[in-house]
């Protein structure tokens, strides 16, 4: 059963991928396209993928998530590039007045409760068709994703231990 489910999604990201060919030409050529999209960021495949492995979504779940999904996530980082605008702009002014202070303060306050709300009927539309054990997880997915993608791409380009300059420390003693 888990060989013929890993089967049908290899299938159907290799169909997607395939077919998204094509609509990435028609993105590519769009002027009013979004510049930030993060569904085209290959981060964002293997979470989908990672994501079908730790809620051990079913083929009906999965075909009603990622639709769900893929706005919701590129809505989440746009309002997190509207943050980093922001951001951006504070840090470049040479003197923020009292007035400032007030209008960065109210725009990050929408900005972070127009976040809740979105993160909110995001969860309220997978509560319909997800069980609660895999709304639980959903909710805490993203931070232990990239806690272990971190992780993950450490082991991999760090040197081995072995390897590393002053492995012996000088605050363990010499036996």
């Amino acid at each position: 059963m888990k060989k013929l489910f890993t089967i049908l999604i290899i299938a159907v990201f290799a169909f997607a991928g395939l077919s998204a060919q094509g609509m990435q030409e028609k993105r590519n050529n769009d002027p009013n396209k979004n510049e930030h999209c993060i569904g085209d960021q290959p981060y964002y495949q293997y979470m989908v993928f990672r994501m079908t492995e730790i809620l051990e979504l079913t083929p009906e779940q999965a075909e009603k998530l990622f639709p769900l999904n893929r706005p919701y996530r590129d809505s989440k980082h746009s309002l997190h590039m509207q943050m980093n605008v922001l951001s951006d702009e504070v840090f470049q002014k040479k003197e923020i007045t009292e007035s400032d202070l007030e209008k960065y303060k109210n725009e990050i306050d929408r900005l972070h409760k127009e976040e809740m709300k979105l993160d909110d009927k995001f969860i309220g539309d997978v509560e319909k068709f997800l069980e609660p054990g895999q709304v639980a997880k959903l909710i805490f997915f993203e931070p232990r994703f990239r806690q272990e993608l971190s992780h993950e791409l450490k082991q991999r380009y760090q040197p081995n231990p072995e390897e590393k300059k002053g492995k012996n420390k000088f605050w363990k003693k010499r036996k």
